[in-house]
């Protein structure tokens, strides 16, 4: 069944389109009017600015995010099945969303002063779960990890590069690919199990 989209959001799937092909600061009103069939001086009678737009692409990201790792967190799995759900769930967003992935990943710079630490505490509240994961799985003797900076920043990159690049892959695939990527460079029966730093 077709999804029903309101106009508003349209506008924002719109918008999340032009703010990954153009950039944020690149993009006009006229150019977001043009894309969904409006007059630039009837758009304002669905949002209020543009800035706004980017405020809600990525703080709905954000906490989409969170409620995944909510999620992973509540079932109380093996780090190494926590692992498999959330890059499950990376590549489902990549997939399914990835303007505003696009968005959420490289334009949240240009969110005003008031949003943006907002959103910072967001994004760091996300990255401190996710890479505690990755150390208990270490703890466990699951994971060998020489540095969860740099481990965190490999995965997470891994699971959206592709769609930046404009290059498309089923979300099937996707998953099994990087999810084997990551079993070969982190679990305890191929990595050399150097200590953490």
């Amino acid at each position: 069944m077709e999804e029903v989209l309101t106009r508003k959001q349209e506008i924002t799937r719109a918008a999340a389109d032009l703010f990954r092909q153009k950039g944020y600061p690149a993009t006009s009103m006229r150019d977001l009017a043009a894309k969904v069939g409006l007059e630039p001086s009837s758009i304002y009678s669905h949002i209020r600015s543009k800035e706004d737009l980017l405020t809600q692409i990525c703080m709905e990201c954000a906490h989409m995010f969170l409620d995944g790792m909510e999620k992973c967190e509540v079932s109380k799995m093996s780090p190494p099945l926590m692992m498999d759900y959330l890059v499950d769930f990376h590549c489902e967003m990549a997939v399914r969303h990835p303007s505003s992935v696009t968005v959420f990943n490289d334009e949240w710079r240009f969110l005003s002063p008031d949003i943006l630490g907002q959103f910072l505490k967001l994004r760091k509240a996300y990255e401190i779960r996710f890479k505690d994961i990755l150390m208990k799985g270490h703890r466990k003797g699951d994971f060998y990890i020489s540095h969860v900076d740099i481990v965190f920043e490999l995965i997470i990159h891994s699971m959206t590069i592709f769609y930046k690049s404009g290059k498309r892959y089923s979300e099937n695939d996707l998953k099994i690919q990087v999810k084997e990527f990551i079993k070969r460079a982190i679990t305890k029966d191929t990595a050399d199990g150097i200590p953490v730093i």
